[in-house]
């Protein structure tokens, strides 16, 4: 495989800390994944390119610009286009946070153990249809980012979050040992490297077949959880744990 093929396109949108750039040098858990993949395939002509908006990364994969395309949740409409592999390489999770002190005093079961508490949402975020259903008095707020500081200032009890962007991000910002998150998620959903149909990439069945077998190998000897802790340090272990051991 490795020694007829041409160069592997590989596309995603930036987005820390799965995936981006630093002076032309690719970051992030995605990434890292990839290049273990395609060095146990034996694979070293390839690049990591990423583009600027959703649409043009579905765009060049719909027409076989691109090869593979990083971390994507499976639907219908991108199934008749993108062969998905078996395995998710990644479980990505919406949790509600909490600040330090609370993290005994609020649960989450049920909508109704967040009914006495002060529930923070940002506009145009779907979350879950129960939970804008679920009848909690939600203050909404203009942008995403706004969630954590209100919280942190008070003004919220509690915040559904993009679990590992946030934890990423307030890791970075020094705000990580202020909040805690609530187990269970909120929302979860596998996601996948894929496949684009159109590429004319060669023995694209074959590299499906072996990226399931190493993927199921890096899970079961460490070297998922070794990635997921050199970004996210002992919450990468933890995060590790929730997705393959509970």
């Amino acid at each position: 495989m490795a020694a007829n093929a041409r160069t592997l396109i590989i596309e995603g949108l930036s987005e820390a800390p799965l995936k981006w750039m630093v002076d032309r040098d690719p970051r992030g858990i995605d990434i890292d994944i990839m290049t273990e993949v395609l060095n146990d395939m034996g694979i070293t002509d390839y690049r990591f390119q990423l583009v600027d908006n959703g649409r043009r990364l579905l765009h060049n994969a719909q027409n076989g610009s691109s090869d593979i395309i990083l971390t994507l949740s499976q639907n219908a409409e991108r199934s008749q286009y993108l062969n998905y592999p078996e395995e998710a390489h990644l479980l990505l999770d919406w949790r509600f946070a909490v600040r330090i002190e609370d993290r005994d005093r609020i649960t989450f079961n049920d909508f109704s153990d967040l009914a006495r508490h002060r529930v923070g949402a940002a506009a145009e975020y779907s979350y879950t249809d129960t939970f804008w259903q679920s009848g909690l008095d939600i203050e909404i707020v203009a942008k995403n980012d706004l969630l954590i500081p209100m919280l942190l200032e008070n003004r919220f009890d509690v915040v559904p979050v993009n679990y590992l962007s946030t934890l990423y991000e307030t890791l970075r910002n020094g705000q990580r040992e202020q909040i805690a998150f609530i187990y269970p998620p909120l929302r979860r959903a596998p996601y996948y490297n894929v496949f684009s149909k159109a590429s004319d990439y060669p023995d694209k069945d074959a590299f499906l077949k072996r990226y399931d077998q190493i993927i199921r190998e890096m899970r079961n000897d460490g070297r998922l959880a070794t990635i997921f802790q050199d970004y996210l340090g002992p919450d990468g272990l933890d995060w590790w744990q929730s997705q393959y051991q509970n």
